[in-house]
């Protein structure tokens, strides 16, 4: 599962390392590149997301998920034959039906095979280092392709081993949901959409995050594709040395965060919800002293060491949020919550965060020059003090909303399920 999702991220990568030779080879303008990483992408990915996870928390899970990765491994390859801005936003278009598919089963199997709440936001934050592990692909692997082949047939070729993790996935993976119960007792019915968007709003500490996720993803995804540019407009760094660079500053920070956070949950905040989460509420908001050291700092090998906290910190909270989140539905809606939640903070991250720092980078240019970037990306870092605020919110009820959800397991409430 946590490959998948290494692959369900590579193309984004991609794209964050290679805009500015897409932008070269095809005349584009910042604002196109704006779209094309962001509304164009998103809209796409997060809508087809929640009817695949009402499919998934329904149906079986291990043909979802091969399926959306073979078709994502199609899509990214047909960037081959892309010749102009209509082509090149219909194939990150179909890329985006295809990664639709592949977090809301992957992540709702990973809960049913690690249901103990330690060994879930264990197991969660070695799942969640699929977004590093994709950007130590993408970047270095990437850059390197891109130098020999160019950009188009770097997508092709890494679109390719999609292809074999679909194959993989459906002869290895079994799925556990059948198996849990005996062949004359028959499965829950899922509960319904309607049911599931009064638990996200209803639940107060289920609000909360999912409000700081939509802050932490317009603020991750906005700076995402500018990284590399930022690099090459103020630094003059190429796309091969750029791409070793930010592959193993922001994989190893990654990784690196996303082990600490689960280690940390684990180790000092087992029994303590409300702990991890004014923990991530901290280091979200450490984020914006560490954008200001990357952003300002003169020399590039320095900036891009000052990126290494960044990534770490991004992936701190993930593992410890994303098993919480699990725990605070029922079980058969844990795909679509995930859905719902990703709809909200891609649209507005992935759709508006891009989008924002381009527009405050055309409107800082005429007086701070080829720096007007530089000061996009510098005030965009304070959304980070919004997310640490929701975090913070989140953890005041969380242990009573834990409390709630296993009243009604035992039976203290019914669940609606009704069409």
């Amino acid at each position: 599962m946590t490959a998948v999702y290494v692959l369900n991220q590579i193309d984004r990568g991609l794209m964050i390392l290679l805009l500015q030779p897409i932008k070269a080879s095809l005349a584009l303008s910042d604002t196109q590149l704006g779209f094309l990483t962001g509304i164009a992408f998103a809209l796409f990915y997060s809508t087809l997301g929640v009817p695949i996870a009402r499919w998934a928390d329904r149906r079986n899970r291990v043909t979802i998920a091969s399926a959306s990765i073979g078709l994502w491994g199609l899509t990214v390859m047909a960037c081959l034959f892309v010749t102009n801005y209509a082509q090149l936003v219909a194939a990150r278009v179909s890329a985006a039906i295809g990664e639709s598919g592949g977090k809301p089963p992957t992540y709702s199997l990973v809960g049913d095979y690690f249901p103990a709440p330690k060994e879930r936001t264990r197991s969660m934050a070695i799942y969640m280092m699929g977004g590093p592990l994709a950007a130590l692909v993408s970047f270095t692997v990437g850059g390197w392709l891109n130098q020999l082949y160019g950009w188009r047939v770097t997508f092709f070729l890494m679109g390719i081993p999609g292809l074999l993790l679909a194959i993989l996935v459906k002869l290895t993976v079994v799925e556990p949901r059948g198996r849990r119960l005996s062949p004359d007792v028959q499965a829950p019915a899922a509960p319904t959409l309607r049911c599931v968007l009064l638990t996200l709003w209803q639940r107060r500490s289920l609000r909360h995050l999912c409000l700081a996720l939509i802050a932490i993803y317009t603020l991750g995804q906005g700076m995402a594709p500018w990284y590399a540019a930022f690099m090459v407009r103020s630094h003059g760094m190429n796309t091969q040395e750029l791409g070793v660079w930010l592959g193993l500053t922001m994989s190893l920070g990654g990784v690196a965060g996303a082990l600490a956070g689960g280690y940390a949950a684990n180790r000092w905040f087992a029994q303590n919800e409300q702990g991890q989460m004014r923990l991530s509420a901290l280091v979200v908001g450490a984020l914006v002293p560490c954008y200001l050291a990357f952003l300002c700092l003169p020399q590039k090998y320095v900036a891009l060491v000052a990126l290494f906290p960044i990534m770490t910190a991004l992936f701190v909270f993930q593992g410890p949020v994303y098993a919480l989140m699990q725990r605070l539905v029922t079980d058969g809606m844990r795909a679509t919550m995930l859905a719902v939640v990703m709809l909200l903070a891609n649209l507005i991250g992935m759709g508006i965060g891009p989008q924002a720092v381009e527009i405050l980078s055309d409107l800082f240019r005429p007086f701070a020059g080829n720096d007007s970037l530089r000061y996009a990306m510098l005030a965009m870092s304070f959304v980070a003090c919004w997310a640490a605020l929701h975090f913070w919110q989140a953890g005041r009820t969380v242990e009573q909303d834990l409390a709630g959800v296993a009243g009604r397991a035992t039976g203290a409430a019914p669940m609606d399920t009704t069409g």
